[in-house]
């Protein structure tokens, strides 16, 4: 896989997380590289139905696991730097999504 197809890979993942929390999304790619893409699918759905987690990361894992459902085909034939690199560029495109505190 190219860096641009990475790149746009990445994009794609992004433009499925709309309002995920980035500290969530950290954690969860954290969890992914460690533990590799079919443990980090698991870890998504159980804390999307935790009872002990509050609103806003339980949304989060939530639509990760949403994310999953739809690109973790694509995912699951990176090896895992390649998914790590992926994992990184949605990332660069959530934060810049962010809105940013100004004027």
């Amino acid at each position: 896989m190219t860096t641009d197809e990475k790149v746009e890979l990445g994009q794609k993942i992004a433009g499925q997380l709309e309002k995920v929390n980035l500290s969530e999304w950290s954690r969860w790619c954290s969890y992914a590289t460690k533990h590799g893409l079919e443990k980090a699918i698991k870890f998504a759905q159980v804390m999307e139905g935790s009872v002990s987690l509050r609103k806003g990361p339980k949304e989060s894992y939530k639509k990760i696991f949403q994310m999953l459902e739809w690109s973790g085909e694509e995912l699951k034939r990176l090896q895992p730097d390649e998914l790590a690199e992926v994992l990184g560029y949605a990332r660069q495109a959530i934060v810049a999504k962010e809105p940013r505190g100004g004027d």
